[in-house]
Parts: C-alpha cells; sequence; structure tokens
C-alpha cells in the first residue's frame, strides 16, 4: 500500500432525483383496469360451475340435483 492512495474508499455517486408521477396517466391506467375488472365478472354460472369442481360441503345422504 502506498501512501498517495487514499485510506477510505469514494462515497457512492448521488442517486438521481425520480421523475413527478403522471396523475392524468395514471387515472386513465386506474379508469381502464376497473373496466376491464368490471367486464372479467361472471354471472350466476360461473358459481354453478365452480360448484360442480367440489367447492361444496355436501353431505352424501342428500337428494340428487340436476348437477349431479
Amino acid at each position: 500500500m502506498s501512501f498517495l492512495t487514499p485510506k477510505m474508499p469514494a462515497p457512492p455517486p448521488v442517486p438521481e432525483v425520480p421523475e413527478a408521477p403522471d396523475l392524468g396517466r395514471a387515472a386513465v391506467m386506474a379508469e381502464e383496469a376497473e373496466r376491464d375488472a368490471r367486464s372479467k365478472r361472471k354471472g350466476r354460472g360461473s358459481t354453478i360451475v365452480a360448484g360442480a369442481l367440489g367447492g361444496t360441503s355436501e353431505t352424501s345422504g342428500t337428494k340428487p340435483t340436476l348437477m349431479g
């Protein structure tokens, strides 16, 4: 080690300041996401199909229904 080298390493560079968020664009994106979520909603038919996949807790002594 030489006496000409610094004893402490140089500090890391200062991070750049992030850009200000674009609130107008964020509002438009939130509105589109909400619209997409509403369009993906299903009605009563999806509930019936989900029940046929084994998500119900029925006893085996019940009367059979149209779904089996």
